[in-house]
């Protein structure tokens, strides 16, 4: 069933939508704004373990899937092509449309456990997957800022 969660999913998904376009269209942003999308990314994903039922909650599945989106974004991060501005401290990222369909994932992976249940009796059991495809991006998402966040410091 629908509930509050489900929305604040949705909108923690939207916002971090809105704060990748930029950098998916190759926009000269700062550093700082750079760190927006992964807290929002990490609450969409503790938002999504809170709504798996307990006794369907796969946590060995759910650590792996975050650490490769950690590893993952790692190495995205770090060979990724940067444009840095030292004069105006910005960064503009070519290449960074990743990030924005890593968000894509997360959305799809939130209306995927909005829907299921509804569609469904057994739709419930779809939410844990989701809840590790969202925990996988934010992962990604979260990495692969720090680590670009890092390269380019002076």
């Amino acid at each position: 069933m629908l509930n509050l969660l489900h929305l604040l999913a949705a909108l923690a998904t939207a916002a971090c939508l809105y704060a990748l376009w930029r950098e998916a269209r190759g926009v000269s942003q700062s550093r700082g704004y750079l760190m927006v999308p992964p807290p929002l990314a990490f609450g969409c994903a503790l938002v999504m373990i809170g709504l798996t039922e307990p006794d369907l909650r796969r946590p060995d599945e759910l650590r792996i899937a975050i650490a490769a989106g950690i590893l993952l974004g790692a190495a995205r991060g770090w060979f990724m092509a940067v444009d840095i501005d030292p004069l105006w401290s910005t960064v503009r990222l070519p290449s960074g449309s990743d990030g924005f369909w890593m968000a894509m994932l997360l959305a799809l992976a939130v209306a995927m456990a909005a829907a299921a249940p509804l569609v469904s009796t057994q739709g419930q059991s779809y939410v844990p997957y989701a809840a590790i495809a969202v925990a996988f991006g934010a992962g990604f998402l979260a990495a692969r800022a720090v680590t670009v966040y890092l390269r380019t410091r002076s």
